[in-house]
């Protein structure tokens, strides 16, 4: 018998539509594996929630386009045929359980218990007369089983090579009998179909781990590089990476390019009355704001955190005149928004100063100190307030 399995593997496996398909797969893999840390990277357990869950929703239609991109190249390689569809469930199947380990989402979570109804004949309704209903409804409680334990338990599974190997065998063993009930093929073939699985597994896994590595080395130095460890946002040597960037470009076009620079006031009293840690909290509390007001409004501004309690946002092709009504609204948001800490209230209010890159600025650095002018002109006003261009406003009058 182990012979006749063999042969069976040799046979339908080693051939060249194979070895497209399992480079398809690892290339799949490959495209999952950077576009999932390139996201993560940019959120953390404190980002806020629409944030990360835009991250989510966007892994999980990667996770689908990578499943019908499968499907597609399957069909063609076999001219719409179904014909050695066990090569291809199996890629499928690897990728599934590989972007649970990977991608530790909701979304991910609901793909694989939702794929059993959406896999080839699964939504035939002529099942449910079928004597090989309840063995169906049984595999999948198991499958629907499996893949909750390895969502919830995936640090201690990589950690253990016994326990991936186990969980690898009973997620495929799960499928294939499901699939089996569908397609009625004689069962041995579960026996070959585990065995080539595994294999997958096995490849894919040494493939990931190496570019896993990679992606970890490069994401976290990037993180470091980029990102305030504090807020999430943006940092100075970003900033001053971006601004490089973009003026020799602003500085010889029409499109506007305008820097709002704002502070949060009387930021030293929250540290010396609450305590620094309370002082962090205020920071993270008007960066998440400002970003998820700026994402909800479309306002498509960059910002970073300059230092201290001082951010600076970027808005290219808009006029100061233009970013007015937009800052006025972030203001708002923050003041709508409270920051309770231990039942009590914080409030807080922040200064602004808004000018553009003008045609006889030499550099950024001509635009930055226009800007901190400005900035320090709503502050030395009363604070909580708006310089634009030198013009300075009251944000409690209209």
């Amino acid at each position: 018998m182990p012979d006749i399995i063999l042969k069976k593997i040799i046979s339908s496996y080693l051939n060249i539509n194979s070895a497209i398909i399992t480079l398809v797969t690892i290339g799949l893999i490959t495209i999952i594996t950077i576009v999932a840390y390139s996201l993560e990277r940019r959120i953390r357990k404190t980002s806020p929630f629409y944030r990360r869950a835009t991250v989510h929703i966007f892994e999980g239609v990667v996770l689908g386009f990578s499943m019908v991109m499968l499907q597609q190249i399957f069909h063609i390689l076999n001219n719409g045929s179904v014909n050695g569809g066990g090569l291809y469930a199996n890629a499928q199947l690897t990728i599934l359980l590989y972007c649970m380990y990977l991608i530790r989402n909701k979304i991910t979570l609901l793909i694989n218990i939702c794929m059993p109804f959406l896999y080839y004949s699964s939504m035939n309704t002529e099942r449910m007369n079928n004597k090989d209903l309840p063995l169906f409804l049984i595999s999948y409680l198991f499958l629907v089983a499996i893949v909750a334990f390895i969502y919830w338990q995936t640090d201690n599974l990589q950690n253990s090579e016994w326990k991936y190997t186990i969980m690898q065998v009973l997620f495929g063993l799960s499928w294939w009998i499901l699939l089996w009930v569908d397609h009625d093929f004689p069962l041995i073939e579960i026996i070959n179909m585990l065995i080539v699985f595994l294999i997958y597994m096995t490849i894919i896994r040494f493939c990931a781990k190496k570019l896993q590595e990679t992606m970890i080395d490069y994401n976290d130095l990037q993180t470091q590089v980029n990102y305030d460890e504090l807020t999430g946002v943006r940092n100075r040597a970003n900033l001053d990476k971006t601004t490089q960037e973009i003026f020799s470009t602003y500085s010889h076009e029409k499109v506007p390019l305008t820097i709002a620079m704002f502070d949060i006031d009387h930021f030293k009293e929250f540290n010396d009355q609450y305590g620094h840690s309370i002082g962090d909290e205020v920071l993270k509390h008007v960066a998440h704001t400002m970003e998820r007001e700026m994402f909800l409004t479309d306002a498509k501004g960059q910002l970073f955190r300059f230092g201290g309690e001082e951010f600076i946002i970027i808005f290219r092709g808009k006029t100061p005149n233009e970013c007015k009504p937009i800052v006025i609204d972030l203001r708002n948001a923050l003041i709508n928004t409270p920051l309770f800490i231990n039942g009590q209230k914080l409030d807080i209010t922040i200064s602004f100063g808004v000018s553009k890159l003008a045609a006889q600025d030499s550099s950024f650095k001509d635009l930055f100190n226009r800007v901190d002018q400005y900035l320090y002109k709503s502050k030395n006003s009363g604070r909580n307030r708006l310089t634009v261009e030198g013009n300075t406003f009251d944000f409690e009058k209209p």
